[in-house]
């Protein structure tokens, strides 16, 4: 006979008054209910055995029902259902939980579509930390999906249902050889009846993500056997909206548990993809204040005479179309722990002969400063390298032919979070030898002066305000009068105060770079250029500290060097050079060094068979040769 069942209005263990109904499955409901005692609106969980249900099995689901009460109570994380109580009431138990007022993650896509790469990135990072949690306590969920997936009106991401999870050491818990879970989220070794650990449970969260981003599973073959078979023996199907959170992805769904991305690296990869995100938008915020501000100032300006020299108030850009992208710091993986401190003052731009519109790099790059201020960081890398590794790199490689590539000056080459380039008017930078020294370091340049060309500012700069730079991007451009520049090749003058000698195929690309890096591109190579002023102590640490981040997060990587540069200017420097991927196999160069006061990395990216050509052989070589960093 059919076991009554709850009905609204029932009171249980003369407390919780049922209400109204959340949501049922296949053995149980969901009632959203009042504590009548301490006033709270909470979530009860009734088991519903209907009839024909025999003893072995009732007792089954009862084991079932007390091992999530028990599960979920052990683990403290707010991303855990926090469980209140547990009554017997018709000789079976009911779940008395906090009320979690939201969506599942699989409604949230049904009905308003993927998610974006930020917020599956900021989904992940919460449900890592309460399958950390469990792990902890000896618990593996079994059964982590979009539907076990709660996002709260407030943005609270829950993971629920402990139903079947597998609690170590509770004797209570037998198992039947019975694969249980959603087949799409069954990670390999368990569709093959191997035991599993916590890299099961990161293979769940790998395609939950996947889900997220694309709307459907991974492996979906319309039934279990088909799903499962696909599982275990085919190759990941391209996540066409994953964006950063590729290599994320790819590393959790590994199918070899002890190659699986774990949940430090894991961890690690989600924070960089939410903080760059959230770098990008307080620099566009700030860029549009300062845009606003700049034109409702013009009328005022405009009425200014303007003088060669001396002391002025500059006129503002008349568009916020006028800024290009700045560079500023990016956190490098480091296992040091992050430190408070002030951040150095920015190098300043090249002086103008006169005032032109346009913000001076000191202004544009003090909110990207306070990024750095909390980095204790040698150079950007591994931020770029998962967006190596994530194909992003490659779309703006392969596809930037002339046509294509951003024009230095264009509308395509001006960004939000920018700064104005300063032309060069001072000498070139040399081209040192290997063995000689580089330029000792200035000291901090005083606000709003502008050292020319790379040298140091002279006294009357210093002592009065800096004329600011011109509007026109940071370009490749022709270089002044100075010494010899290879044929083919321009001075690239950054806004950020370095100088070096690029090959002219190489221009400004607009869309790959951003507020944490320059990028140049072109013939299917592509140079990145990152600093800080607050590098670390140690060029060849730093890049060691970040391969064991990294490697897992690559197809097929192959490192043919990491190690000390000698014989070049500065000491401190390190090559972490590789190649990774199928097919197309890409080759990699990382050179990272410090200066003095700034870190620098020079990132090349090209296809292995063009790596070794004369043309690219040369580029590299000059542009070592030949960099200058601010002053």
């Amino acid at each position: 006979m059919t076991q009554p069942q709850g009905t609204s209005g029932r009171v249980l263990a003369d407390r919780y008054r049922l209400d109204s109904v959340l949501g049922s499955g296949g053995m149980g409901t969901v009632w959203k209910a009042e504590d009548e005692m301490l006033g709270r609106i909470v979530a009860v969980k009734e088991l519903r055995m209907h009839g024909g249900v025999d003893e072995d099995e009732r007792h089954r689901l009862i084991v079932r029902t007390l091992r999530e009460a028990k599960a979920t109570a052990r683990i403290r994380h707010t991303a855990a259902v926090t469980v209140f109580d547990v009554v017997e009431e018709d000789d079976r138990p009911w779940i008395v939980m906090e009320l979690v007022d939201g969506r599942s993650l699989a409604e949230v896509v049904k009905q308003d579509g993927p998610v974006t790469p930020v917020r599956a990135a900021e989904i992940g990072l919460e449900l890592l930390g309460v399958l950390g949690a469990a792990h902890a306590q000896g618990i593996l969920h079994r059964d982590v999906k979009p539907s076990n997936v709660l996002i709260g009106e407030d943005g609270r991401v829950v993971l629920t249902d402990f139903g079947i999870a597998s609690v170590e050491g509770d004797a209570s818990v037998t198992s039947t050889g019975m694969l249980v879970g959603a087949p799409s989220y069954i990670s390999p070794e368990r569709a093959r009846g191997q035991k599993p650990g916590p890299p099961a449970d990161l293979w769940s969260l790998g395609g939950t993500l996947y889900a997220a981003l694309e709307g459907k599973p991974p492996y979906d073959r319309g039934s279990a056997l088909a799903t499962l078979t696909a599982v275990m023996t085919e190759e990941l199907p391209p996540a066409a909206n994953a964006g950063p959170l590729q290599p994320v992805i790819a590393g959790l769904l590994e199918k070899d548990p002890a190659k699986r991305l774990d949940a430090s690296a894991t961890r690690s990869m989600l924070k960089r993809i939410i903080a760059g995100s959230t770098l990008r938008a307080e620099s566009t915020t700030q860029t549009a204040v300062a845009a606003t501000a700049a034109t409702a100032e013009q009328p005022a300006v405009d009425g200014a005479v303007e003088q060669a020299a001396g002391p002025k108030k500059p006129k503002k850009p008349k568009k916020a179309t006028e800024k290009i992208p700045g560079l500023s710091t990016v956190r490098v993986g480091s296992t040091a722990a992050a430190a408070e401190e002030p951040a150095a003052p920015a190098p300043a731009p090249a002086p103008a002969a006169q005032a032109h519109g346009g913000w001076t790099r000191s202004a544009t790059l003090g909110a990207a400063r306070r990024w750095s201020k909390r980095r204790q960081l040698l150079v950007a890398v591994l931020v770029l390298v998962l967006l190596v590794a994530g194909g992003v790199w490659i779309a703006a490689a392969q596809g930037s032919g002339d046509d294509s590539r951003a024009k230095p000056g264009s509308d395509s080459t001006k960004a939000a979070g920018s700064v104005a380039a300063a032309p060069a008017t001072g000498a070139a930078p040399s081209s040192p030898t290997a063995a000689s020294s580089g330029p000792a370091p200035s000291g901090p340049a005083a606000p709003g002066t502008a050292p020319a060309g790379g040298a140091p500012s002279s006294p009357a700069a210093a002592s009065s305000p800096a004329a600011p730079s011109s509007a026109a991007p940071a370009s490749l451009q022709a270089p002044p009068a100075g010494p010899t520049v290879p044929a083919g090749y321009q001075l690239y003058t950054d806004p950020a105060g370095f100088s070096l000698q690029l090959p002219s195929w190489l221009a400004y690309d607009a869309a790959a770079s951003g507020p944490d890096s320059h990028v140049l591109s072109g013939n299917n190579v592509r140079l990145q250029i990152d600093w800080t002023d607050h590098p670390g102590t140690s060029a060849v640490g730093a890049w060691q500290a970040e391969e064991g981040q990294v490697a897992p997060t690559l197809t097929n990587y192959h490192r043919i060097q990491l190690q000390t540069v000698t014989g070049w200017r500065w000491s401190n420097a390190a090559d972490w050079e590789w190649t990774f991927g199928t097919g197309t196999v890409k080759h990699s160069l990382n050179r990272g060094f410090v200066t003095g006061k700034y870190g620098y990395a020079l990132y090349w990216t090209a296809n292995d068979s063009d790596w070794n050509s004369a043309d690219l052989s040369q580029a590299r070589q000059t542009a070592f040769d030949s960099f200058q960093p601010a002053n």
